[in-house]
């Protein structure tokens, strides 16, 4: 439900004094307009009074609805029976369209009685089809908040859902997180290696699932904060007492869920292997997070000012150039065995593209579609 839709319904709990009231003051408001208007709306008696019926009934309910119906007919009598045809009406015509003008309000209320008794049938037929469509209105606006508060709650259930599916997804990640730990600690050498890897990427998948378990509605992820908390996660596994300072530039935007895992794995990739061999020796440097929205795409750029890679690359930017699905490589060393290939099937999964340069350290980006279309259900 849109933003403005759920305020007006949420009127509907406000204290039964304040609702009728509200409901009255919109049927009163449009009398004024009708009788400012007078001669532009002659011949149309009742129309101004039915933006009050529904707005009135939608905001505050049946009850007040009903209200709305019946001070709408009193009040739309002067228009549909006028004085000037020798009748009068009920309560406030002897005040806004008088029989006589000779006769005193008293003397008009005195004879108010004789005077509705002497209209002809077909002087009803206008009020009596007023109220008829008033009450199918309202009957019809009851129908809908009915729909709308079990669309509410289904909503609400399924968030409820929602969250626990996230919350028993992040903790069977710990739990492996947990594993692939101890394996570690009794493994030895490459296989400690690829076992602390693997054990990164799950916790990012973690940090993912931990966002979306917070989330009330939509299952989308905010990118700063993801970004934020993986950078301050790597630099207190690989950067505590190093020299290495970091930058983290990220656009205020909500990612779907498959593309807040692909960039947060990448982002992962990228800041493992800057971390690892960018600058050894204890040498000082600085890596630098930025998501930006350039286009239709999101691209995620990692950069450090360390050692470099050899030979600058020939993979062009996704601000200049299409690309294709992963990095050329060319004259540089890319990312070890499985990082390369994640970082691969990632960018080829979301149909983006993936590259790196080395020219005083290393510049490597992942574009992924910014279309939701992409994405489709999330």
């Amino acid at each position: 439900m849109t933003p403005l839709l759920t305020t007006l319904l949420a009127l509907r709990q406000r204290p039964a004094p304040l609702r009728y009231a509200g409901a009255a003051l919109m049927v009163i408001l449009s009398f004024g307009l009708r009788m400012a208007l007078d001669e532009l709306l002659d011949g149309y008696p009742v129309l101004q009074f039915f933006p009050a019926l529904v707005l009135g009934t939608l905001c505050f309910g049946v009850g007040p609805g009903l209200v709305s119906v019946a001070l709408s007919t009193v009040l739309a009598l002067p228009f549909i029976a006028p004085a000037n045809d020798g009748l009068s009406t009920v309560l406030a015509l002897p005040f806004i369209a008088p029989a006589d003008d000779d006769l005193t309000w008293a003397q008009q209320l005195a004879t108010l009685p004789d005077r509705l008794a002497a209209l002809p049938p077909k002087a009803w037929a206008g009020p009596g089809l007023f109220v008829i469509i008033g009450l199918v209105v309202v009957a019809i606006i009851a129908a809908l908040h009915r729909a709308l508060d079990t669309l509410a709650a289904g909503e609400q259930q399924q968030a409820m859902l929602l969250r626990e599916i996230y919350h028993r997804i992040r903790n069977d990640l710990q739990s492996v997180s947990s594993l692939l730990m101890v394996a570690e600690s009794r493994a030895g050498g490459a296989e400690a290696a690829e076992l602390a890897k693997a054990g990164e990427r799950v916790r990012v998948l973690g940090l993912v699932y931990s966002s979306l378990q917070r989330l009330q509605r939509e299952p989308f992820v905010p990118a700063r904060s993801l970004l934020e908390q993986l950078v301050e996660n790597l630099a207190a596994a690989h950067a505590t007492g190093r020299p290495i300072t970091f930058t983290v530039e990220v656009e205020d935007v909500q990612l779907p869920q498959r593309a807040a895992v692909t960039l947060g794995l990448a982002a992962n990739e990228l800041l493992t292997n800057a971390l690892k061999y960018a600058f050894p020796d204890g040498r000082a440097g600085t890596v630098a997070v930025r998501l930006a929205t350039e286009g239709e795409q999101w691209v995620l750029r990692v950069a450090d000012d360390g050692v470099g890679l050899g030979t600058p690359s020939n993979d062009k930017d996704p601000a200049t150039s299409a690309g294709s699905a992963e990095d050329s490589g060319t004259g540089v060393r890319p990312p070890a065995g499985l990082g390369r290939l994640l970082l691969q099937q990632l960018a080829r999964q979301c149909g983006g593209q993936s590259g790196q340069s080395s020219d005083g350290g290393v510049k490597a980006w992942m574009a992924i579609p910014s279309t939701p279309e992409t994405y489709g259900s999330v």
